[in-house]
């Protein structure tokens, strides 16, 4: 929910890329039936490449909101990670898996000099919620990791071994960022 996830007076949503997340949002889907006992209801807007996986029920909102996640506009209200994970190393573990998993990336960062090409693979996880940012700032430099805030957006592991430790210790239930993490960079 910190991540791709909304939260409204009835409903609670996952809204993921249709193409690039499609197995991504089978295990969303599988995790909330299995969390919850509900079923989610998916919805496909191609218009904007978005599947939306939707549970409209005010017992699983009241229960988003009794364990610290708000309702509304996540931006606007500089939404956190709630203090009972941060106060839990696995839980923490889990949550930083979430956030990339959902709003997270590996990516070539490309310099050119002198007519050569340096490429360096990239952990990126990227927020406009300030406090997020810090937050997992935070919890990464905890479990050990050298990470950097870039442009007060976005956080970032930049070095190969770190990448490799993260993938090894905290991992992905992402599809997408397995095959990434195992291109030739």
């Amino acid at each position: 929910m910190l991540g791709d996830g909304g939260i409204t007076n009835k409903q609670a949503t996952v809204s993921l890329n249709c193409f690039t997340d499609k197995e991504y949002a089978n295990f969303v889907t599988q995790l909330i039936e299995k969390l919850f006992g509900i079923k989610p209801s998916i919805y496909l807007q191609e218009k904007n490449s978005v599947f939306q996986i939707v549970v409209s029920r005010k017992k699983l909102v009241s229960f988003c909101q009794s364990i610290g996640l708000k309702i509304g506009n996540k931006v606007k209200q500089q939404v956190d990670i709630p203090d009972w994970i941060k106060q839990n190393k696995q839980l923490k573990k889990a949550c930083i898996r979430g956030l990339f998993d959902t709003d997270g990336c590996i990516f070539y960062e490309r310099h050119r000099i002198k007519n050569k090409t340096y490429s360096y693979k990239r952990l990126n996880f990227t927020n406009a919620s300030l406090n997020l940012i810090n937050s997992v700032y935070k919890i990464l430099t905890e479990l050990g990791f050298k990470a950097k805030i870039r442009n007060n957006r976005s956080v970032q592991i930049e070095d190969l071994e770190g990448i490799n430790t993260y993938f090894e210790k905290i991992g992905t239930s992402n599809p997408k960022h397995k095959s990434r993490f195992g291109e030739v960079g």
